[in-house]
């Protein structure tokens, strides 16, 4: 067993998240680290007239990430960091994850506060179901608890039983 630093509470060994409070139990992890920008421009040639070059794009290029919530239809965009909390608001205990699918019906489907986590690296993504109670699908294959598995665009991913799908723009 292991013990939350920010409640106390006693968690399984393995667990990421606090069931009571929803605080990281990874020590020195930040699990939401957003990505600095890397635009950065080229240095000017003044010697051959004083001119400048565009913006150089970084040699690791990402497309947008986009989650398309299958009964609303909405458009999520959760930005350029690294990690995406996946799960639904609860102000009481102090979740508020990147991806709050609490507008999409996420009680009535299942789930859960702090329910999976979605990884950038590089230019590939991943998905990690978090020990939800109602877990996590992708093309209808149940991922295991704290299993990292790859995705691709146009996966459709479950929350439980809300449907979502994951593309790159």
């Amino acid at each position: 067993m292991q013990q939350c630093s920010n409640c106390r509470a006693q968690q399984l060994d393995g667990t990421i998240f606090c069931s009571e409070c929803g605080a990281s139990l990874l020590e020195g992890v930040m699990l939401r680290s957003a990505t600095p920008a890397m635009n950065r421009t080229v240095a000017s040639n003044q010697a051959a007239g004083g001119s400048t070059r565009a913006p150089v794009r970084p040699a690791h290029h990402h497309r947008t990430l986009v989650l398309f919530v299958g009964p609303s239809g909405r458009r999520i965009e959760p930005g350029q960091a690294t990690q995406f909390l996946i799960g639904r608001k609860d102000p009481e205990r102090g979740i508020d994850p990147e991806v709050d699918l609490s507008l999409d019906g996420g009680l009535d489907a299942g789930v859960s506060r702090s329910h999976a986590l979605l990884v950038r690296r590089g230019a590939e993504y991943t998905l990690e179901d978090l020990a939800s109670a109602n877990g996590t699908f992708v093309n209808g294959r149940r991922l295991p608890p704290q299993v990292p598995t790859k995705l691709h665009p146009g996966d459709e991913l479950l929350f439980g039983t809300l449907t979502v799908r994951f593309a790159l723009e």
